[in-house]
């Protein structure tokens, strides 16, 4: 469900960097010095990235949950990052849109936070187990 909810805020999120940039666009005005070109180019390309970003912590939460095993480092990694994404999007938009988007987005940072909790790292956990090369070692005085 997770990665379901997260493709579906990649679309969302990537959707509206389109209507910004459409938006800045046509407004034919500069801020700051800056084109309205560049401000639409910038939207576009930042939007695009999000959505790739996201569409990739989809991917891993998908992964994750065909395979019924916990993300390795790296993708570990990259969930985290887009729960931060979210978290900060969230903060974002309490002030700007409402609360209703802080609900939204505060969803999807809890699948991903609840998916990185319910698998835990396996490779930071010690295990007791046979010492090197398979034989256990016996104390000395028998």
């Amino acid at each position: 469900m997770a990665a379901v909810v997260v493709f579906g805020a990649a679309a969302v999120l990537g959707l509206l960097q389109w209507i910004l940039g459409l938006v800045a666009d046509r407004q034919e005005m500069s801020v700051g010095g800056v084109s309205a070109t560049t401000i639409s180019v910038s939207a576009w390309v930042g939007g695009a990235v999000l959505a790739a970003f996201l569409l990739l912590c989809g991917v891993l939460l998908a992964r994750v949950s065909v395979t019924d095993r916990p993300p390795r480092r790296l993708a570990r990694v990259v969930l985290v990052g887009g729960a931060v994404v979210h978290a900060v999007f969230g903060a974002l938009a309490v002030g700007l849109v409402g609360w209703s988007a802080f609900a939204g987005l505060m969803v999807v940072f809890a699948l991903i936070v609840l998916t990185l909790t319910l698998y835990p790292d396996l490779s930071r956990s010690r295990v007791p187990g046979p010492a090197r090369g398979g034989r256990r070692l016996r104390p000395r005085g028998r």
